[in-house]
């Protein structure tokens, strides 16, 4: 009885912060203030400007109340907003099932909601906003100080990554004429990366490096990213990263 009260206090917080993780998501690609709600204009309709009401903003429920539309206009919100909540909910309730309420909970789900707020970035915008990256990059740096108990480790991982973050680029950047939609979204690859060296012990960075190269190289041999087709791939970084996050204890 207590892991299943657990549990739903987790995916209630992982809901609250799915709330502002869309906020996040929607605002920082296109160069808006994320404080709004506190410090400047509030959370509006795109199409007809009403201003969102607070019982319309409750996580998960919302989607109950509006049927995934807009009160005023009936437009319909896009299903990204309701994916982000889902997904930092569940994702929420998975470190708790791991790590119950601990550091390595708190830590976790943190990076969780930054690297759920990328992937959606990467899907609508083709782009990782800066700050978000730098949001994780700090999480797990402290990650990894409070885990390993030095800075030294951390700085030989990240020297590694600067490595393999630079192979990434040049084989599929510069060697396959830019799969990618532009050198831009290459280098937020290459950026998460070498956030992934912090995050990871060398083992597991290793293992992850591996994942994410076998990953590409098989899209590559089917043909999907092309000169064409130069879409999105964020997941194919993301997914892993989250996997490897879930399971780190086993690999380090």
């Amino acid at each position: 009885m207590e892991q299943i009260l657990g549990a739903l206090l987790a995916g209630a917080f992982g809901a609250i912060f799915g709330s502002y993780a869309t906020l996040f998501a929607y605002r920082l690609p296109r160069g808006e203030s994320c404080f709004g709600r506190y410090f400047g204009q509030k959370s509006r309709c795109p199409q007809c400007n009403t201003i969102i009401r607070t019982r319309d903003l409750v996580p998960l429920l919302n989607w109950l109340f509006t049927l995934g539309k807009c009160s005023k206009c009936r437009t319909k919100i896009p299903l990204t907003h309701l994916f982000i909540e889902f997904a930092t909910t569940l994702l929420f309730v998975l470190f708790y099932l791991k790590f119950s309420f601990s550091q390595e909970f708190m830590l976790y789900a943190l990076i969780s909601v930054g690297v759920v707020i990328l992937l959606v970035c990467d899907f609508t915008h083709k782009h990782f906003p800066q700050p978000i990256l730098i949001f994780i990059l700090m999480i797990s740096l402290a990650g990894r100080v409070l885990h390993d108990g030095n800075v030294i480790d951390v700085i030989f991982s990240a020297a590694i990554g600067v490595i393999f973050s630079a192979l990434f680029y040049q084989i599929f950047y510069k060697k396959t004429s830019g799969i990618f939609a532009t050198q831009s979204q290459s280098l937020d690859y290459t950026k998460f990366i070498l956030i992934s060296s912090v995050q990871f012990g060398l083992q597991s960075f290793f293992f992850y490096f591996f994942a994410v190269m076998l990953i590409f190289t098989t899209l590559l041999v089917l043909k999907i990213p092309n000169k064409k087709n130069r879409d999105n791939f964020g997941y194919s970084l993301l997914v892993p990263f989250l996997w490897m996050t879930l399971f780190y204890p086993l690999f380090n």
